[in-house]
């Protein structure tokens, strides 16, 4: 209470300048934008490891301090890992869009319609070799349905050695396509010619 009327005193004498005018509510004031650095530090750890910092790497006790490039995230890397620090001009940003190029009325469709050839083959499915052959035997043409199942790097490991992965000596052979005749009844195979299956040479 006396706060305010020592205020009101002091206002009406002039000692005091009256209070400015509350900003409009529509009209929020804004922060000045923080001008973007010309550069980037290119952080090289030891084991061939690279890191890239938005600002200045600091410096805090045995760590050093830096925010991620891109995304901002901080990080704290320990001095003793760290090799070489330097500074790099900062990329260009990129656009949001990516040109794919023409899309629509596709080259294969165009020359199958006019019985042209583009003059290269259809691409070989997983497992197929370029010459329409299965990966693991290449005795025997390609199914999809069980070729595209066996695949090194994709659903199997990369084998020790080239040639390691083979049909009849790593892999089973493929079952023998089976009919069933009617709902119910067991599956047939087709006749065959009573031959043994013979591993590939």
């Amino acid at each position: 209470m006396l706060a305010a009327i020592l205020y009101g005193a002091l206002t009406a004498s002039g000692a005091v300048g009256a209070p400015a005018p509350a900003a409009s509510p529509a009209a929020p004031a804004r922060p000045a934008a923080a001008p973007v650095p010309a550069s980037i530090y290119r952080i090289e750890t030891g084991g061939s490891g690279l890191l890239f910092s938005m600002d200045r790497p600091v410096q805090s006790g045995e760590l050093v301090l830096f925010h991620q490039y891109p995304g901002g995230a901080l990080m704290s890397v320990r001095r003793a890992d760290i090799r070489r620090i330097a500074a790099e001009p900062r990329p260009e940003p990129r656009s949001a869009y990516v040109d794919i190029g023409v899309t629509g009325g596709g080259a294969r469709r165009d020359a199958a319609a006019s019985g042209k050839t583009t003059g290269h083959a259809e691409p070989a499915g997983p497992g197929a070799r370029k010459d329409g052959t299965a990966l693991l035997n290449p005795d025997r043409k390609y199914q999809p349905d069980i070729d595209s199942k066996q695949v090194p790097g994709m659903n199997l490991g990369y084998p020790a050695s080239p040639n390691d992965y083979r049909e009849g000596r790593t892999f089973a052979y493929p079952a023998a396509p089976a009919v069933q005749s009617a709902p119910g009844e067991p599956p047939m195979m087709p006749a065959g010619s009573g031959e043994v299956p013979k591993a590939p040479r």
